[in-house]
């Protein structure tokens, strides 16, 4: 764990989220229902450090992100203020308060899936679409929200929404704060799956054990390749990728996986 969170037990201690692991998975469920779970302090330092817990964690495979209630979160709190007491933030915390943690998502090496419940708007919608899949029940609604109340739009969304959804799209929502219903997210590449209400978390749960019970080196540097890629040439990340083939190369898990293809059974991988 790094230095930052020295001292906290992983997965015990969380505010405002509950924090479950089985089976390789580590599912966090906001939990303030009664305001759709929006961000509070403790959410914010929460999601930063739940990143970390579960990098840290060679057993933990997939992260799982969903809201408790009917919302999956309706972003900052404009009601909820520092608590009583509490020593002012330092630069470094506003300002990753205001885009860092989003960061996080993408450089945390293992996979994050969304399970989108219901509303997500505002930095809900961003922290929805910084994750690296969206699983979005027939119930879920995606609004920017930021234009409605004056707000630049932040928590990264103007670099997110575009890389989903196309440059020209992307303002028009960004500008419109149209609600997007499932299937329209589902249509313009806002959501990738669709599913009923009922079975959101069951359809979720099923992919990502699918994904803690692959291998799980390749499938890290595979989501680090992915997303070197969005920045640079193709030559640049040809030898990038080309380094990446070579530390997989060596793993257990490959030569499982060729063992399995040469005597036609399903390989069992490690994870090494």
């Amino acid at each position: 764990m790094s230095r930052k969170y020295a001292g906290l037990t992983p997965y015990e201690g969380y505010e405002d989220m509950i924090v479950e692991k089985q089976d390789g998975v580590v599912t966090v469920t906001l939990n303030r229902p009664e305001k759709l779970n929006a961000l509070s302090p403790a959410m914010r330092f929460g999601l930063r450090r739940i990143l970390e817990d579960v990098n840290d964690d060679d057993d933990a495979k997939v992260l799982v992100l969903t809201g408790a209630g009917r919302g999956f979160c309706s972003g900052a709190d404009m009601g909820s203020g520092p608590a009583a007491g509490a020593a002012p933030p330092s630069r470094q915390d506003i300002e990753e308060s205001r885009f860092g943690w989003i960061n996080r998502f993408r450089t945390m090496r293992k996979p994050i899936i969304a399970a989108v419940n219901g509303v997500a708007a505002g930095g809900g919608f961003s922290l929805a679409l910084a994750c690296d899949v969206r699983i979005a029940s027939d119930q879920a609604r995606f609004v920017s929200a930021f234009i409605r109340r004056a707000i630049l739009p932040d928590q990264c969304a103007t670099w997110l929404l575009p890389h989903r959804v196309g440059t020209s799209r992307a303002l028009l929502q960004l500008w419109l704060s149209d609600e997007v219903k499932a299937e329209e997210a589902l249509r313009i590449g806002m959501a990738d799956r669709v599913v009923p209400q009922d079975e959101l978390m069951t359809q979720t749960m099923a992919l990502a054990r699918r994904l803690a019970e692959g291998p799980s080196i390749t499938i890290e540097l595979t989501k680090q390749a992915v997303y070197h890629a969005m920045g640079v040439s193709l030559e640049t990340h040809a030898e990038y990728e080309e380094n990446l083939l070579n530390k997989v190369h060596h793993t257990e898990d490959v030569k499982e996986g060729r063992q399995a293809f040469r005597e036609k059974r399903k390989p069992v991988f490690k994870g090494r």
